[in-house]
């Protein structure tokens, strides 16, 4: 009995930390594109901007 509560938890441990790592990932990356569409942008606005003022 407890072998198979030792299991369930180490289970759900695993299982947890799996599902962690996977969000954390995830976060990592959407935050990623965020900064590379965000930089993209701000390039386009300045080359728009000097294009203009010149």
């Amino acid at each position: 009995m407890l072998d198979a509560l030792v299991w369930l938890v180490f289970a759900a441990l695993f299982v947890g930390a799996a599902l962690l790592v996977k969000v954390a990932a995830a976060l990592l990356g959407v935050l990623i594109v965020l900064a590379l569409l965000l930089g993209l942008v701000l390039r386009t606005l300045r080359n728009r901007r000097g294009r203009r003022t010149r």
